[in-house]
């Protein structure tokens, strides 16, 4: 076979593949004369300012995998650099990736199913023993041999406990495959790696992704939408099965299974149409909630709107009724409290400017009395003019213009789920990390911090650890 060079102790075969980030060899380890697998970065594809990311990267790979040893996970033999560019020694595996069977878009038999999950669950629940979170399980990244053993691979994503090789918060992944927590930027443990899972059990299940679209559309599907289940796409599988897959795809960590062995028992269970236990269901609080959220941000909408100016006014039309019914003097006022009121229930705030507006009126259509003493005291003391020019100094509307400027929108609907309040805003200035200001109706500003933009709708949640509430929904978002 023809060598194509060599890399220190390693003789180049040939050209295995090549993806975004490395070329793969076949190699021979000319010291303990034996093949392996050795990727290399492709060092020339980078810029400048994003190499020393991906080095650390690809040393993180090295890193996470060289410290397990587990019959699932490729083993990682060598580290190291040759002219610049970092390489690292693995297993030798003959067979193919998972993903290379899914985009065929063809069901995989049941069996099979469980014995890759079984093996994939395994894997997850060793090195989240060791304290190491994958953060990108996805079919390309499970390698399938050819006798039907599965290897783990591609773990430059991984986070460590009590490590600092990944920042907290980045959002790092594959959309199709990430779960809420990810889309978020928050912090990501054990669980994340489940919903992932949850994921590509549903693909193998069904020959279809869970969420699909581009990256946008499958955020919201993620954050909000749950996907069809897996027996309407596949009659053959059992209620059971969408139960387990609503589990490991419950949107809070909290309502999913919580580790790798209880996702296999649960499959276990599953496989062999036993029960499962009795807390399979998800709490009903927990589906109502993500529901609400999701038909929060639409009232902004006239349509939305319209329809519930209507359904409050049947039901107060109704009430109006019964009324009628028990008192035939009160006809009139009926109608006026349906007019009235209508408005009222289909939005809170109207009420409040009207309740504050009409007052001042009334009170000034007594203006007879004050002309009277006014042009005594002109006539009495025409040298008191100074104290009236005061009176436009303390008159101070020029604050108001200058907070003008630092107005960054309102909000328009809260996401309960995850404690976020969403924000229109077309301000460019306002960036993740900023402190803006909620102006609640009765004089309270709430302080919020930005945690994510996306066009014109900026996520936020409020500081010191306080909850949202209806009150926040319309506030108007200032700066300082």
């Amino acid at each position: 076979m023809t060598a194509l060079g060599r890399v220190g102790k390693y003789e180049l075969r040939h050209q295995i593949g090549r993806g975004a980030m490395g070329v793969v060899y076949e190699a021979f380890d000319t010291v303990i004369e034996r093949p392996v697998a050795l990727k290399m970065l492709r060092t020339d594809v980078f810029g400048t300012e994003q190499l020393d990311d991906v080095r650390a990267r690809f040393k993180r790979e090295a890193h996470s995998a060289g410290r397990l040893s587990h019959p699932n996970i490729v083993t990682i033999f060598d580290y190291g650099e040759h002219e610049g560019a970092p390489y690292i020694a693995m297993d030798l595996m003959q067979g193919e990736e998972l993903s290379r069977s899914l985009e065929s878009g063809a069901r995989m038999a049941l069996p099979q199913v469980v014995r890759v999950m079984d093996q994939l669950l395994s894997a997850l629940a060793y090195a989240h023993h060791a304290g190491v979170v994958h953060r990108d399980i996805k079919p390309s990244n499970v390698f399938v041999l050819r006798d039907g053993t599965i290897k783990m691979c591609d773990f430059g994503l991984a986070r460590i406990e009590a490590s600092n090789l990944t920042e907290t918060g980045a959002v790092l992944g594959t959309p199709a495959y990430m779960s809420p927590e990810q889309f978020l930027g928050l912090p990501v443990d054990a669980r994340s790696d489940i919903f992932s899972v949850g994921v590509v059990l549903y693909q193998m299940l069904t020959g279809d992704r869970p969420f699909s679209g581009s990256p946008s559309t499958i955020m919201q599907k993620v954050l909000r939408q749950d996907p069809v289940e897996p027996s309407v796409l596949n009659p053959t599988l059992s209620a059971a099965w969408d139960t387990l897959i609503k589990r490991v795809l419950a949107k809070k960590p909290d309502d999913r299974l919580q580790s790798a062995r209880e996702f296999a028992e649960w499959l276990r269970l599953v496989a062999e149409g036993k029960p499962l236990p009795a807390s399979a269901e998800l709490p009903e609080d927990a589906t109502v909630r993500i529901d609400a959220t999701v038909r929060l941000a639409p009232p902004a909408k006239s349509g939305r709107k319209t329809l519930g100016v209507v359904l409050a006014g049947l039901v107060v039309v109704a009430v109006a009724g019964a009324v009628v019914l028990n008192r035939r003097a009160a006809p009139p006022p009926a109608p006026n409290a349906v007019v009235a009121a209508a408005p009222v229930v289909a939005a809170t705030p109207a009420p409040a400017t009207p309740a504050v507006a009409p007052e001042p009126p009334r009170e000034v259509k007594a203006p007879p009395r004050p002309p009277r003493p006014v042009e005594k005291r002109i006539v009495k003391a025409d040298k008191p003019r100074p104290s009236p020019a005061p009176a436009p100094a303390e008159t101070k509307p020029a604050p108001a213009p200058a907070q003008a400027p630092s107005r960054a929108g309102k909000v328009v609907s809260l996401d309960r789920t995850w404690g976020f309040l969403v924000v229109q805003s077309a301000d460019p200035a306002v960036k993740v990390g900023d402190r803006l200001y909620a102006n609640l109706a009765d004089g309270r500003r709430v302080p919020i911090v930005v945690r994510r933009i996306s066009g014109n709708l900026v996520s936020a949640i409020p500081e010191g650890g306080q909850k949202i509430s209806d009150e926040m929904l319309g506030a108007s978002v200032t700066g300082k």
